[in-house]
């Protein structure tokens, strides 16, 4: 049986990374990425199966691209990518600029459509099961304060993920994402770790703790795994009931 190659940007530590694992646990062949050089992630993964590394800068054209192209090179073939590079940076209304704003929505969005069309193109004809992951964020759907410029980016991720879906469906292509909801992350990890935030958190949760990466990586496998091959269009939103959970009232006094 043929190994499905999966290319993943952003891939050398946190949910990347996580994906990357998950999918190698199951015998995937794999091409992980990152913006800068980077040996650990990929010897880590080469105990589990065959994995390569590509440096590309996943915010501009070219280097989504050139990442995809490059993955494809490696591999012979693609079935699966994942788009999971990305970027935040929350500031105060007055502060955001034109710089914040680019640096954003290149890699958060733009990246994200222009590696899904080369990841296209490198199809071979009459490919089976090929899909597209984005990763989202609960963003999309609620907003946070002061993240402004992220939330949108979300916003768009969620309606790139729909319309590449109805668009690439005619060509067999399926397009997901995944939202994840407060997730355990060395980016995290510094804001969670302050006095009282975790077990605050926590509580807001329905479920009742901080997510984990891996908790990203499992659902990424299933998303392109033939027991999803009538999903396409959806943002699985992994995030502990967040979403579904109304505000709660407080005990009467």
């Amino acid at each position: 049986m043929t190994k499905p190659c999966v290319c993943i940007s952003g891939s050398t530590q946190g949910i990347g990374f996580a994906i990357a694992e998950a999918f190698a646990r199951t015998g995937a062949r794999l091409v992980i990425n990152s913006h800068v050089p980077d040996r650990t992630a990929r010897e880590q993964l080469s105990g589990l199966t065959e994995c390569h590394f590509v440096q590309a800068d996943l915010s501009t054209v070219e280097g989504a691209r050139g990442f995809v192209a490059e993955a494809h090179k490696r591999l012979g073939r693609l079935d699966t990518l994942v788009n999971n590079a990305g970027t935040f940076c929350d500031a105060d209304f007055e502060e955001l600029s034109e710089t914040i704003f680019d640096r954003t929505f290149n890699l958060n969005v733009r990246g994200y459509l222009f590696a899904a069309q080369a990841f296209v193109r490198h199809l071979s004809p009459g490919q089976e099961n090929a899909s597209i992951i984005c990763v989202g964020s609960t963003n999309s759907l609620a907003a946070e304060k002061n993240s402004v410029v992220y939330d949108a980016s979300k916003g768009a991720v969620l309606m790139l993920i729909r319309s590449m879906a109805v668009t690439l469906a005619p060509r067999g292509v399926r397009v997901n994402g995944l939202g994840p909801g407060i997730i355990d992350t060395p980016l995290t990890r510094a804001g969670l770790d302050r006095a009282g935030v975790r077990p605050g958190l926590a509580k807001q949760i329905p479920l009742g703790r901080i997510g984990e990466a891996n908790d990203i990586g499992t659902a990424a496998v299933f998303l392109a795994s033939e027991g999803a091959r009538y999903v396409t269009g959806q943002m699985l939103y992994v995030d502990g009931g967040v979403l579904a959970n109304q505000m709660t009232w407080p005990a009467a006094g």
